[in-house]
Order: C-alpha cells, then structure tokens, then sequence
C-alpha cells in the first residue's frame, strides 16, 4: 500500500514538473517570437543601382525600409549622410539593403584600383591620353571622375584670307593665287604684295582660340596620378608624376574628335562634376577681333 502512495505521489510530482516544463518552453517560444518580430529601419535599394553610382544620386533609388531585427545585414546604413561623397563599389539589386562595405571615396577607389565600369559605359570606346601634370589636375584626378576636355589651337586663316593692318579679316587675291596649284610664282608676283587689302606680314599670322571639346567625359583609368595614403601602415602617398596617362570613355565620334586634338593643339582638363550644370563657353580668341570667330564657327 505504501508503495502504491509513493508511486503515485512520485507520477504527480513528474506530471508537475512536465506541466512546469511545457509552460516554461512556450513562455519563452512567445518570447522569441516577439524578438523576430522587432524591426529596425534601414536603407533598401528599390531599383537595380549600377557599381560606380555616386551616393548623391541614390535618393530616387532607395527609402527607409522596416527590417525584422533577424535579417538585419552587418554594417547596414539607416542615414544617406553617412555616404556623403562616396561611390557604390559593387552593384545594388532591388531589395538589398545598403552596407557601408559597399560605398568607398574616389581616394580608396584609386589606391584599391577597383573600379570597374558604369553599365551604361560598358560599351563606349576607351581612350588613353597623355597629359602633362598641370594639365591633368595635376594629377589629383581618379577612376569615376568626370571631366571637361579643353583643346587650345593655333590655326592659319582660311586660304585666301589675311589678318590686315587693322586685324580685321580681309580677303587677299595674291594669298589666294600663292596657294592655288594651278597658279604660277611669277604669276602671283605680277600682281603685286597684297595692296588690294591683304598685308604680307598680317597673311602670316596665326589665329590662337579655345574651346571646350566635351564635357562630362568619364575617367576609366589613371596611372601616373596622386595617391593619397590610407590608415594602414603600407598605405603611403605617392606624389603625381610629371605626366600622367588618363584613360576616358568615349562615344566613337567624341573619341576622333579628342584624338584630332591631341594632334592639332593641346588638351587641358578639369574637373567637372556630374551634377555640375553641363557647360556651354563661347570659344575664346585672344589674337584676333571679333569678326574673325564668324569663321571658326
């Protein structure tokens, strides 16, 4: 009999225990549940945002999004101003959320040397030009810069056309027939040295005048260029060198158009950022009147 009481009291306590223990796991399963539950708002690409896209640009192609605390991804950014100045290195598909292991500065780029082309540059024609250090930025210019291309040139009027005495553009008969194959020395001196208008000494003056060639045009590549140092110990500066080669992407036409540049004068660039206003200069002509850029146009 007295075997019987303990055995039973001995199941009760068990069958306590099992209650107790049951409880207890579904108390803490509600718990877990709610912490799933928590949310924390971070940034979220809402569109496919192409790698080299600068942060500035990404306020039509991101928002705040609710994310349960358990898919938060590591280093995840909830403030656009913590990108202030950076550019994507890797591309951003919809619904990815923003990491701060994602964007770096245009001196991290350069001393990584990871850039790699925008989708839109993919298939556009790349350039390697040759620049002395001035003319370059002075060498602080990186991969993802864009950049507005001057050519200054120095240029012999029109065949036929002299600068005269009183730097107006005049037409000069003995130009015209000195340049004419058909034409004969002796014939040309027959007819005297440009009394009709034309001057000897104006027939042999250059016209010097720059312009602007493109704008916006996209850095791929710079060797020769400025380094700046990094936080590590085997990241030091490195000063620009005194020419520096800059490699652009370009569309077929634009790329003749800089190489005849680069033959025919000489080429300047500047920075020009990609939310500048695009540039529109009246070229300028420093040696000669007003009247003579009717025929430069």
């Amino acid at each position: 009999m007295i075997r019987r009481i303990i055995a039973a009291f001995a199941a009760l306590i068990l069958a306590a225990v099992g209650v107790f223990l049951v409880m207890s796991y579904a108390n803490t399963a509600d718990e877990r549940a709610m912490a799933d539950m928590e949310t924390v708002d971070t940034l979220v690409a809402t569109a496919h945002i192409p790698q080299g896209t600068p942060a500035e640009e990404l306020s039509d192609l991101v928002e705040v999004q609710a994310v349960p605390a358990k898919f938060l991804v590591d280093d995840a950014v909830d403030d656009m101003d913590d990108l202030e100045g950076e550019l994507l290195t890797a591309e951003l598909l919809p619904g990815e959320q923003l990491t701060n292991a994602r964007f770096a500065t245009a001196d991290e780029i350069r001393r990584r040397g990871d850039f790699a082309l925008p989708e839109e540059a993919e298939d556009l024609h790349q350039l390697t030009i040759n620049l002395p250090n001035p003319q370059a930025l002075g060498g602080s210019i990186a991969a993802g810069d864009t950049v507005g291309l001057f050519g200054t040139y120095e240029l012999l009027p029109p065949t036929g056309w002299v600068i005269g005495a009183n730097g107006e553009l005049e037409w000069d008969p003995n130009a015209a027939r000195t340049n004419d194959p058909n034409s004969s020395e002796d014939e040309a001196g027959d007819e005297g040295s440009g009394d009709e208008g034309g001057s000897e000494d104006g027939s042999e003056e250059s016209i010097t005048f720059t312009d602007l060639v493109l704008d916006k045009v996209l850095v791929v590549r710079v060797e020769g260029g400025f380094i700046a140092g990094g936080s590590g110990d085997d990241e030091v500066a490195a000063a620009a060198q005194d020419s520096i080669h800059v490699t652009i992407a370009l569309e077929p036409q634009d790329a003749a158009r800089v190489i005849q540049t680069m033959h025919t004068g000489t080429v300047w660039l500047t920075l020009s950022p990609e939310d500048a206003p695009e540039a529109d200069i009246d070229a300028v002509i420093p040696s000669a009147p007003t009247r003579v850029t009717g025929v430069l146009e």
